[in-house]
């Protein structure tokens, strides 16, 4: 299967990308879940990601979606400045027909160097307790574990089910 991965600045296809939205929560939903996170329904992440999305956009946020040769949507992950000198990476998905392709590595990988080209030393992220395939690529990257940063978007109450994560560029080649 082949597939082009870019940045884009506008959503062409919003009812593809919220049903693409739509199977990152109920996916995500289901380890947040056995977490111990209270019962959320993806449908009101899916309305509350679209009522933001101009924080997903240019200029202070960056959306990158994977499609295949046809236009369908295969993945995303989103990246959202958050100091002048940091951004924050969030709801990086791939539909399970585009997994083991690299395509979660490559839209790791870009939302990195997107971030040093937007002048971050610093790249924040977080995820649910136990989500090993997160946590394995956050720990590749060279990501280290840290408390919540204060601008973490998820409400207070979620902290004990959630893992907090800070890469810094100082002294790094931000492609290993």
């Amino acid at each position: 299967m082949s597939y082009e991965i870019s940045f884009v600045s506008t959503v062409v296809n919003l009812p593809e990308f919220e049903s693409l939205l739509f199977e990152y929560y109920s996916d995500v939903l289901q380890t947040a879940a056995a977490a111990g996170l209270p019962k959320l329904a993806p449908e009101d992440m899916v309305r509350s990601s679209l009522e933001n999305l101009d924080q997903m956009l240019p200029p202070d946020g960056r959306l990158v979606l994977a499609q295949s040769e046809n236009g369908r949507l295969l993945g995303c992950a989103t990246l959202r400045r958050i100091r002048p000198d940091a951004a924050e990476m969030k709801r990086m998905f791939v539909r399970p027909e585009a997994r083991r392709m690299g395509m979660a590595r490559r839209l790791f990988e870009m939302r990195l160097e997107e971030a040093k080209r937007m002048g971050c030393t610093a790249v924040y992220a977080d995820t649910v307790k136990g989500n090993r395939p997160m946590l394995s690529m956050y720990e590749k990257f060279g990501f280290q574990y840290i408390d919540r940063y204060p601008e973490n978007a998820n409400p207070i109450e979620f902290e004990p089910y959630l893992v907090y994560l800070e890469y810094r560029f100082e002294g790094r080649d931000s492609s290993s």
